[in-house]
């Protein structure tokens, strides 16, 4: 599962420098709608997740540290949702950072 995680990761990146290198409204539309559905992707796969979750270290009383695999997966579901409310934002002309030339 971490390794589709990857892949799905790898198919945004490809995404996001087509849009880069493109710079339309409706390349962005698209990519605002391929982005949405990845992050839909991503959390259905971070909630249906059936390996585990939680190492078996437990540093403090009541504290769990999540296992390397889950964690992979929560952290790219965490990383398309900050991306798609930057796609979200440069779609309605609110800030542009996501697609800054620099």
């Amino acid at each position: 599962m971490p390794f589709l995680v990857l892949l799905i990761d790898f198919f945004a990146a490809l995404i996001y420098f087509f849009q880069l290198n493109t710079q339309s409204h409706s390349a962005n539309f698209i990519g605002l709608i391929i982005q949405t559905l990845i992050t839909l992707g991503l959390l259905i796969i971070t909630f249906k997740y059936k390996g585990k979750r939680y190492a078996n270290i437990q540093p403090i009383f009541f504290m769990k540290y999540l296992s390397i695999r889950y964690a992979i997966i929560v952290i790219s579901a965490l990383v398309n949702l900050v991306v798609l409310f930057l796609y979200f934002l440069n779609f309605l002309g609110i800030n542009d950072v996501i697609f800054a030339r620099f």
